[in-house]
Order: structure tokens, then C-alpha cells, then sequence
């Protein structure tokens, strides 16, 4: 890699300009847990984002300003032209099938899991610093891809670690597959 240093300089002051719009937004730290780009899911589905990286309140990261609703945001970042373009394809032509998951590194128990079917889950979908969509995932579909590792640990199935658990999303017919959520926030940045 080449380490320009006139790149490196300017990427810096990237930086401490996000950390200083940051803490005029009052977030202490805006780089921990990629807190950005909770403050950009919250501003367009009308949320107050929580401070802490890991919420004022257990499994979530936001309250919505008008329900009063717990949100959890879970983002996903399209890493090439290609998944960008297949993720489009399935969301706005109905051409493709793209799957994200969410993961859930506390859904390693019943207890955990049924906790978060109190909170409305969403997932973003990102592309380079661009939000593409959000999906409001379905609670019910959230904890039922969950439940399915809690059985299999319950059934003697051990795994390395308890974080990983996940739910998946899949976008397929110009939407988001039956049962499993809807999308409340598409940028087709394609135009």
C-alpha cells in the first residue's frame, strides 16, 4: 500500500473534522462503532440516536422521536461494484436475490434473543459512505433466525464463540422477501 503522505494528511483532517461536527451533535466519540453512520440511519428515520455506543438501552441504539419505539440498527456495506449493482438489481428491478445478515453477537440465549422482540430492527445497506436502503426487518424474523443457533446450542451443538448469531435478510422481486421485513428508505444511486 502507498502511503501518500499528502493523502494520509488530508484523511486525518477527515477525521477530526467528523470527530469536531461529531461532538457539536453531542457524541463524544464518533469513529467508536461507526457511530456516523447511526446519527445518518437515525436522522432519516427520525431517531434519537443514544450516546454510548451501546445504548442507553439493552439491544438497542435509538428511540423513535414520534412512537416512541427502541430501534436496532444493524449495517451491512456492499465491498464491490458488483454487490452494489446485484443489490440494486434485487431491491429496485427485481432481477436478482442479494442476502445480508445482522449480526447479533448478545442473541446466544433464549433470554437474549426473546428481549429483542420488543425493539423494531433495521438493516442499512451501505455503499462506500452512501446509504443505499434501510429495511425495517420484522421482530418475528429476527428471532426466529436466532432461535435457530439457541436450539442447536440447546441440542448440544457447540460453537467457538456466542457472538456471530445472525439473521438474515434476503431482497429478491423488487422488494424484501415475504414475512421478513419491507423497505422504508431506498437511494438509488445509480441515476
Amino acid at each position: 500500500m502507498n502511503y501518500d503522505l499528502e493523502k494520509m494528511k488530508e484523511l486525518q483532517e477527515c477525521a477530526i473534522k467528523m470527530n469536531v461536527i461529531g461532538k457539536t451533535l453531542g457524541v463524544r466519540n464518533i469513529h467508536d462503532k461507526d457511530k456516523w453512520k447511526e446519527l445518518i440511519i437515525g436522522s432519516i428515520l427520525n431517531d434519537t440516536v443514544f450516546d454510548k455506543a451501546s445504548g442507553e438501552e439493552k439491544g438497542a441504539d435509538a428511540r423513535n422521536n414520534v412512537t416512541g419505539n427502541l430501534h436496532e440498527y444493524k449495517s451491512t456495506e456492499l465491498l464491490s461494484e458488483r454487490h452494489f449493482h446485484a443489490f440494486l438489481e434485487s431491491v429496485v428491478d427485481g432481477t436478482e436475490t442479494k442476502c445480508t445478515s445482522m449480526t447479533y453477537n448478545n442473541g446466544y440465549n433464549r433470554e437474549n434473543v426473546e428481549s429483542y422482540r420488543n425493539i423494531r430492527h433495521y438493516n442499512a445497506v451501505w455503499y462506500g459512505a452512501q446509504i443505499i436502503a434501510i429495511t425495517w426487518v420484522y421482530s418475528d424474523h429476527v428471532c426466529s433466525d436466532l432461535m435457530k443457533r439457541v436450539i442447536l446450542t440447546e441440542n448440544g451443538k457447540i460453537y467457538k464463540s456466542t457472538n456471530g448469531n445472525g439473521a438474515s435478510v434476503h431482497y429478491e422481486n423488487g422488494g424484501v422477501r415475504e414475512n421478513e421485513g419491507e423497505i422504508v428508505y431506498l437511494n438509488d444511486i445509480r441515476k
